[in-house]
Parts: structure tokens; sequence; C-alpha cells
């Protein structure tokens, strides 16, 4: 086969959208699994880096607020280099800074290179959803956003798997030398595969957005992801949103000054697209803080090991991966009215699968925790498909690039804040919960005065030392265990809600279809015209 002038050798094919997909199904599967895969390395990284708890952990601070922030800037320098000349470049980037992190000598040397890594990952992201977007026909993109969502459940789920047994059975460095030959695989593939964009656009780049929009971002990031370790009233979290606030009111003024916009404000107009965003938000919320809650859920109460723990994830996402393709297609041919009624029943599935640990008086059954999983996994088949294709749907063809970007970026602090505040709330719950059920059993209690009365009969059978002692010992262990399953019972219960409110932003929506037939397109700044 020869490549046309498109650069492509399937770029005249009926199916070449199907290839399309499944070059940014390969390509992201890398970054998106780079998101945790590396976290279960960060023990032995210490040894190894001449470092301590504290400063490995911007490891995966730095890799996720370069991420975020290069997000930003990809509609732009898709118009300087073209889509496929620039996605080639994010993945060859993404490529050699995962071979350079493999093979540093010390933890500065390492954030440097996670922070290439996680450039050339941020960018492929959001074009990737234009890929998808600009290769499907309207009526097609809930079908290919189903079979790409595979991705988004799937490759978090495998991370700590896979990273757990490269650790355990070879080294540390081998969970970033194991996107080299993947990642080269997905180059060439990208090559051939891939068409060129037509003609661009270029315009002026709003340096003054970028900077402060960049830094706004990457300080909010910071402060949700510190909060947890530093504590929520620490200064230094409230000089991270401090920060935030301001860089974000100077974008918010910067915005209406200039010409061309980083992120044209004009775009949250249309209501639907505000409503959709704040539900992309809510899913973000929920599939992130499962995955953060439910594998300390089972390491604490089941004692499962880490590996273990992460093992537990994998039926939802084979659910999920079962589902999405499937719903996705039915959703491709429904009304308004059908799309509507899927994502409802998604958010209540999602609650409900939240809702099923919450009244626990004991330890989880196996059997109760897979059909759990197995519940969020068919929620995440049915808001996954839909919530990831509408964004791009819903706007302007000129904004499909902008609105990859936004919808980027909304799971990413959608993530971050689920984790940050459920993680907080199951801190402050499993305390409360503590404090009250040692205040509920004093030395003066029927309870205590049983439980000594045991043992003091059972003494007499056998030399029992310091009865007292063992007997508060035994409560207190008693009530740290009970208040660690009543603080996740709660936990749980709020995280159920939150998935709720993603069913009042679905009903608001007046249409979730495109406007009708797609208009010529040409690439533009942010997308295609």
């Amino acid at each position: 086969m020869v490549r046309g002038d498109d650069g492509s050798l399937f770029g005249e094919s009926p199916h070449y959208r199907w290839w399309a997909l499944a070059v940014v199904m390969l390509s992201l599967f890398l970054p998106v699994l780079d998101t945790t895969i590396v976290n279960v390395a960060l023990p032995y990284m210490m040894g190894s880096l001449d470092t301590n708890q504290d400063e490995v952990r911007w490891v995966i601070t730095a890799y996720s607020m370069a991420f975020a922030v290069s997000t930003l800037a990809s509609a732009w320098t898709r118009t300087v280099f073209g889509i496929k000349n620039l996605y080639l470049g994010s993945i060859l980037l993404f490529v050699l800074s995962s071979f350079f992190a493999g093979i540093s000598p010390n933890l500065n040397v390492m954030i440097i290179f996670r922070i290439l890594q996680a450039v050339g990952g941020g960018i492929m992201m959001p074009l990737g959803f234009t890929i998808i977007t600009e290769a499907f026909p309207p009526a097609e993109r809930p079908k290919a956003f189903g079979f790409f969502g595979i991705v988004v459940v799937l490759a978090p789920t495998i991370g700590p798997i896979l990273g757990g047994w490269l650790v355990d059975n070879f080294n540390w460095r081998d969970v970033f030398f194991i996107n080299v030959p993947f990642g080269i695989l997905s180059f060439l593939f990208t090559v051939f595969v891939l068409k060129k964009d037509r003609e661009h656009i270029l315009v002026p780049f709003d340096y003054a957005g970028f900077i402060s929009l960049g830094t706004a971002l990457s300080f909010l990031l910071v402060g949700l992801t510190e909060g947890e370790r530093w504590g929520w009233t620490a200064f230094f979290v409230y000089e991270c949103w401090a920060v935030a606030a301001i860089a974000f009111w100077i974008y918010i003024m910067t915005a209406f000054s200039v010409r061309h916009p980083l992120i044209d404000l004009s775009i949250f107009r249309d209501l639907d697209f505000s409503l959709i965003m704040v539900a992309n938000f809510f899913r973000a919320v929920g599939l992130f803080g499962r995955m953060f809650l439910l594998p300390l859920f089972v390491q604490t109460f089941n004692a499962f090991t880490a590996t273990d723990a992460g093992l537990v994830l994998l039926p939802s996402s084979l659910m999920a991966g079962i589902a999405m393709p499937v719903l996705g297609s039915l959703s491709a041919k429904g009304s308004d009215t059908f799309k509507r009624v899927l994502l409802v029943s998604g958010f209540l599935m999602l609650a409900f699968s939240q809702f099923l640990f919450a009244f626990l008086t004991n330890v989880p059954k196996m059997s109760q925790i897979i059909i759990a999983q197995l519940v969020f996994g068919l929620s995440m088949g049915m808001l996954n498909a839909l919530l990831s294709s509408i964004p791009q749907t819903l706007v302007e063809p000129r904004y499909i690039g902008l609105a990859s970007s936004l919808q980027s970026n909304m799971l990413q602090i959608g993530g971050a804040l689920g984790v940050a505040v459920l993680g907080n709330f199951l801190d402050h719950q499993q305390a409360d919960y503590y404090a009250r059920y040692q205040s509920d059993v004093t030395h003066h209690s029927y309870f205590y005065q049983r439980v000594v009365d045991f043992f003091t009969q059972s003494a007499t059978h056998g030399n029992v030392p310091d009865i007292q002692a063992r007997v508060g010992a035994m409560i207190t262990g008693t009530a740290q265990s009970q208040s660690a399953i009543s603080g996740y019972n709660e936990t749980f219960i709020a995280a159920g809600l939150m998935a709720l409110l993603g069913i009042p932003m679905i009903l608001l929506m007046r249409r979730l279809s495109h406007r009708g037939p797609a208009a010529k397109q040409t690439v533009v700044h942010g997308g295609i015209e």
C-alpha cells in the first residue's frame, strides 16, 4: 500500500474513522496508564533516588500539574503544526521522556522528565478527543466514544496491577521503560494511519492567558492534592488557593481584552454545553473517588495486598468495557429522550453502587464487593460514551478543539477534587466516630463491667494479668475498627450523593444532539470551522 496525498494509508478507506479511533486508543492508553502505574513504585524510588516520602510525592504531583496545564495549549499548537505532526511530536516527547525518567540518577532529574512526559500526554489527550470527533459524523460519535471509554476506565485500573507486578518481579524503573516499545508502536501506527490537517489560520498566542490560567490550574491542583497531607487549614494550602484565585481573576480580566483568548469564554453562553461540562465533573468525582476509596477499604478490612486491591477494580473495568461499546451504539441511534434516560439511569446506578458500601457493619464478603463493582462498571458504561461525545457535538465546529481541552481539564479537576474531598471527609468521619464510641464506653458503663466480669471469671481457670488493661485494649481496638467502618459508610454515602448531583444537569439540558448537518469544516484556532 502507498500513502496518499493526505499522508495516510487508509485516508481514502470508508473505514478510516475506525483506524483513527484505533490510533487514539493505542496512543492514549499510555499517558492514562501513567497516572496510576507510578504510584506503587514510589517506596522503591526513595532508596534509589536518595529522597524521602514528602519529596518523592512530587513525582506524581508534577505530572498532574503539567498534564493539566499542557492541555490548555493544545488547540493553538495544532494550528501551528497540524494535528498529525503535533500528535506525533507529543508521542515522541512522551516516549523519550519516559526513557530518561527511567534512567534518572536523582529526584530533580526525575521530576524534570516527568513534567516533559506529562506535556506530551497532556497535549495528546484533547487532540485524541478532537481526532475522534472530526473522524466520525455526529450520529456515530457516541458509539466511537463508547469504544474509547475503555481506555479511560481500563488504563487507570491496570496501572497499579501492572506496576506492582513489574516492581515485584523486575525493577521499579520498568514502570517507565514499558512505555517505550508500546510508544514506538503507536508512533509508527500514527505515521501510517492518521491524515494530515488542512490549511490553518494562525492566530497570536495568548501568553498572558496561558500563564495566568496555567498558574491557577497548577496551584488549584497542588492545593487539592497536598491538602490532605498538610491539613486543610495549613498555611501552605491557603497560599495555593489564594494564588489560584488571583491568577484566575487575572485571566478573566485579560480574556476580554485580547482578540484570540486562550479559552473563548463565549462558549459557556451555551447553557447546554455548560451543564454537560458540570455533569462531566461529577462523573470524574465518582470515577476517581471510587478508585481512591475502594482499594483503601479492602486493604484495611479485607487485608488485601496492594496488588490484590488493584485487582478488585478489574470487574468494574471489564463490565464498563463490555457495556460502553454496546450502549454507545444504542445511544447513537436513539433520540434525545433515550439519551437523557440513559444518562439519568447512569448517575442513579453510580450512586447506587456507592450506597452498596454505605450500610456495612462488618468486613464485606468478596461477593458483595464484586456485585457492587459490576454495578459501578455498568454505570460507567451508561455515562462515559455520551458524556465524552456530547460536549464536542453541542458546540460550533470551530470550538471542537477547545471543547476537547476543557473536557480533559474537567476530568483532571473533578478527579483531584473528588479524591481530596472524600479523603478529607473520611478522616474526619473516622475521628468523629472513634471519639463518639470511646465516650460511650467508660469504666462505669454496663458493657465495660460485663466484659471485666467475664475476664475475671475466666481468670479462675488461668492467669490473666491486668484484666482492666486487657479489656481497655480490646475495647479500643473494637472502637477503632467500628469507627473506621462507620467512617467509610458515611464517605460512600457522600460519594453517592455527589453522583446524584449530575442528574439535575442532565434534566436541565434542552438538547443532547448536534444542531443539524455538519457544515463545511476549515481548521482554525481551537478547532475547525
